[in-house]
């Protein structure tokens, strides 16, 4: 692995930690918080692609499996594994991989923002909020419907995430490329 790419990782993982400063909004439909960190994760497929940003994502969850609370609201440790957020946790590198590899596939550089915008929504928010819901489900005494319909409730501030991000990547993208670092 070349030092631009360990850089690029590391860089990736401090931009997901601050991410998590921002403090969760608590919602009266599901026991899980609106967050900000989940556009890290996507940002890291968009940016890194489907090896780089999945290998971020995974030292990620790996600092906080060790017990550094770099989660959203100063969570971190192992047991955040099993609890209810479990299902967000595990969908994460999947969903950054997933968009690392279809920005890849169809918008390599990110030229098109329509496209990182759909990849970025689909299998970051969508998938992340699906994964995240079964989740809740499986380790709670709510049904996976209710639990489906109540997810609902993260898509449109997950829909201005998916957007902003893309905007984000798409602008870093084309500095990257003027300076030929891409």
């Amino acid at each position: 692995m070349k030092t631009k790419d360990i850089t690029r990782i590391a860089i990736m993982i401090s931009i997901i930690i601050v991410l998590g400063f921002f403090p969760p909004i608590p919602i009266s439909l599901l026991p899980v918080p609106i967050v900000i960190q989940n556009a890290g994760f996507m940002l890291s497929g968009l940016l890194l692609g489907k090896k780089n940003g999945t290998i971020a994502t995974l030292l990620f969850l790996l600092l906080t499996a060790i017990g550094f609370p770099i989660l959203a609201g100063g969570r971190g440790g192992i047991t955040v594994f099993i609890g209810i957020t479990a299902g967000y946790l595990f969908a994460y590198p999947f969903a950054t991989f997933l968009i690392g590899w279809l920005t890849e596939k169809f918008n390599p550089n990110n030229q098109k923002l329509i496209y990182a915008f759909i990849i970025t929504f689909i299998f970051g928010a969508v998938f992340i909020d699906f994964c995240g819901a079964v989740g809740v489900s499986l380790l709670s005494d709510v049904s996976l419907s209710k639990s489906l319909v109540a997810s609902l409730a993260f898509i449109p501030g997950d829909t201005i995430k998916a957007f902003l991000t893309a905007f984000v990547a798409k602008r870093l993208s084309k500095v990257l490329l003027k300076k030929g670092e891409q």
